[in-house]
């Protein structure tokens, strides 16, 4: 059970790849594409770091409830052995035994898997209106700037789609500053230091403020 998925992870599960205009262009007319990371973006929007700190509350508590069903599976299991290697039990209560640890066993398959969708459904919705204030934004700064295509520099992994692009094509700092987020303190991967001008795509995964 995959418990300590990063937050970020499900952003790119939203594409800001699409035209961020009308796709019908005049023949004559260049496209003008801009790129972001997103990872970074929402690195420092306070409604992501709310949700991510919800899902560790949430993560805890299912773990907890886990550990305790693993536990008293654990006690049943050691019971039974104890009892069968001093011939305390009958058959049909080594049967009976067997049965319930086998029921135990189940039941904690059961809520791993049910816990597991539990979460990524969470997940989801947490993040819902965070995606949706993320590609509102993309969309104002492409109409305003007249960007036909706004792409993802970085997956969540830190794998660079864009290697190489126009430092002034780089509306990362232009996107925090229109969801209001102030950039005087933003650490940009290739920078090693507080804001720096908007860099050319092909950073690495990006380092959230420390809090």
């Amino acid at each position: 059970m995959q418990w300590y998925m990063r937050l970020i992870g499900l952003a790119v599960l939203f594409s800001c790849t699409q035209p961020a205009v009308s796709p019908a262009q005049p023949a004559h007319k260049s496209l003008r594409i801009g790129y972001t990371n997103l990872e970074l973006v929402l690195s420092y929007l306070p409604e992501a770091q709310q949700v991510e700190q919800q899902l560790r509350t949430y993560e805890r508590k299912v773990i907890e409830q886990l550990n305790i069903k693993q536990s008293y599976l654990q006690t049943k299991v050691e019971e039974y052995t104890e009892l069968k290697q001093q011939g305390k039990l009958t058959p049909a209560q080594e049967e009976e035994r067997r049965k319930e640890i086998m029921r135990l066993d189940e039941e904690i398959k059961r809520f791993q898997e049910e816990s597991e969708q539990n979460y990524l459904k969470k997940k989801a919705e947490l993040l819902q209106p965070v995606i949706e204030r993320l590609q509102k934004a993309i969309d104002e700064l492409a109409a305003a700037e007249g960007y036909d295509y706004i792409l993802n520099n970085s997956n969540s992994t830190g794998v660079a789609f864009i290697l190489h692009g126009p430092k002034g094509d780089d509306v990362t700092e232009r996107l925090l500053k229109r969801l209001g987020i102030d950039t005087s303190k933003i650490q940009r991967p290739d920078s090693g230091g507080a804001s720096s001008s908007t860099g050319a795509g092909g950073g690495t995964s990006s380092t959230p403020p420390k809090k």
